[in-house]
């Protein structure tokens, strides 16, 4: 697992269960599992190149951060207003997409 993010599944009282996304540096974002889902497939498509879209942008529902991440040659960048970007190399953004279709169930 990458030391850059951790991904736990969390039980919420309105939503139900939440993929808690922790990126190093940066403030948690939850997402439902639906979201969690989708988050993975844009990943996916952009890494795969199945997709032009070069920004991955999402206001998960129960989180108080957004998820913004644009891709480069390098890898994905996510960014947060007020803390460092990160840069996951694609192998690492892979892993997380992975995480978070299978938290998704998907």
């Amino acid at each position: 697992m990458s030391k850059k993010f951790t991904l736990s599944l969390d039980a919420h009282g309105v939503f139900g269960v939440l993929a808690t996304l922790t990126l190093a540096g940066q403030p948690a974002r939850r997402f439902t599992l639906q979201e969690a889902s989708i988050v993975a497939k844009a990943i996916e498509a952009v890494a795969l190149g199945a997709s032009v879209e070069r920004l991955i942008y999402m206001s998960p529902i129960a989180s108080d951060e957004d998820f913004d991440a644009h891709a480069s040659a390098e890898g994905l960048t996510i960014s947060c207003a007020g803390f460092p970007a990160l840069l996951l190399v694609w192998r690492e953004a892979a892993a997380l997409a992975d995480r978070l279709r299978a938290a998704a169930g998907k």
